[in-house]
């Protein structure tokens, strides 16, 4: 029907994947469809070029590539039915603009958009932000926090037993504390004071001096870097009660906007610090922790136990069920969606390993984009037919 003519739709990007699976869904429909992967111009434009073609999808995970390659589609055969996968707002709209006829598909806001509806149906309703307290996920911030405690309180067992000993009011107990360990100057009448108040307070100096090193260390690493959370305002990781997720690219990213759309806080874990939404989740107020999201040490300070909701959405499958093996491990009763994108994996991992709720995100996005390619190639006969018959027609006449 729809294929009767010959002509395939040109599916250009990285092998496997989307790519694959949505010539699977074209030829279901009757649809021919043609795999290539061009590593440069001239061979992207051969393939262009070979024969006629009915459409062009280009499936790249690079926002880069896929524009290149819409572009030159454009340039060779205007007109000709195109879609493309692009994430990134500003690149659309330029595409957009130059090119108004372009059919942008947002697969990774398709994706999260499923996933969060198994999410918020495995995790329930979502629990009050003022009841998920507050978790420390950064290790800069760990530190910080540390010292300042501990300075804190040798400052207040210093002061308490300059009080009680050398009869110091609350005021001068607290200034002379401080500069005693700062090591800056003795309060006045220490010389005379029992021995075991000089040894507490050679003690407390050096230690004061120890976890001011440690406290200058951790502002300068917490200062050199970007800031991922925070324990006030919108990048304060929750405690419990939280969707956790486990890779924070494409789908990722838009997972976590979905959920917090939903009323649920995230912690989202990347172990890639140069990945493009890393450097977008400040400004999107997302806590994020770096790290292997199958490491202990990781799921552990992101309250694996106490989430409400575990996802484990990177783009590498093996790495997504590694994620589910460690969570099982860690949480048994942690609800889990894990994110697989060759069918074959995800039905393996579904019978055998039963981590949890599994979602072929090729398949829905394929699925998706294999009927608007057939939806235009249903309109363009239709279109075809009632000209032939006017033109019958017209002659008959």
């Amino acid at each position: 029907m729809t294929g009767s003519d010959g002509r395939p739709v040109l599916i250009l990007g990285e092998p496997g994947g989307l790519g694959d699976a949505l010539a699977r869904k074209l030829a279901d429909r009757g649809i021919p469809a043609r795999r290539a992967d061009p590593r440069t111009d001239a061979e992207a434009r051969d393939l262009l070029l070979e024969r006629p073609l009915r459409a062009v999808a280009v499936v790249a995970h690079d926002d880069v590539l896929a524009l290149r390659l819409a572009l030159l589609c454009e340039h060779l055969l205007p007109g000709l039915p195109l879609w493309t996968t692009l994430f990134d707002r500003t690149i659309i709209h330029q595409l957009q603009e130059i090119v108004p006829e372009v059919n942008v598909v947002r697969s990774a806001e398709h994706v999260a958009v499923q996933l969060a509806e198994h999410c918020c149906e495995l995790a329930g309703p979502p629990r009050p932000r003022w009841r998920q307290g507050v978790r420390v996920v950064d290790d800069a911030l760990r530190l910080l926090l540390a010292a300042s405690a501990g300075l804190i309180a040798l400052l207040v067992a210093q002061t308490a037993i300059s009080m009680a000993q050398l009869h110091e009011s609350l005021v001068d107990g607290i200034f002379f504390s401080t500069r005693m360990l700062a090591t800056v100057a003795d309060a006045p009448g220490a010389d005379a004071a029992p021995a075991w108040y000089k040894v507490f307070s050679t003690v407390a100096s050096v230690l004061a001096v120890v976890l001011i090193a440690v406290f200058t260390a951790a502002v300068v690493r917490r200062l050199s870097r970007r800031r991922l959370t925070s324990i006030l305002g919108r990048r304060r990781a929750p405690r419990s009660g939280h969707a956790l997720l486990i890779g924070f690219g494409q789908v990722g990213f838009r997972l976590a906007q979905a959920l917090r759309e939903q009323g649920f806080s995230v912690i989202a874990v990347e172990r890639d610090p140069d990945s493009p939404c890393v450097r977008l989740a400040p400004g999107a107020g997302i806590p994020l922790a770096l790290g292997r999201g199958d490491d202990r040490e990781v799921l552990e300070r992101a309250g694996v136990r106490s989430c409400a909701v575990v996802a484990a959405v990177t783009s590498d499958d093996l790495m997504n069920v590694a994620v589910g093996l460690a969570v099982k491990e860690l949480a048994p009763e942690a609800p889990l969606v894990l994110r697989l994108g060759d069918g074959e994996v995800a039905r393996e991992t579904d019978s055998l390993l039963h981590l949890g709720r599994v979602v072929d995100v090729h398949e829905l996005a394929s699925t998706r984009l294999a009927e608007e390619i057939a939806a235009a190639a249903r309109s363009t006969a239709a279109r075809a037919g009632s000209a032939q018959s006017y033109g019958n027609a017209t002659s008959t006449t």
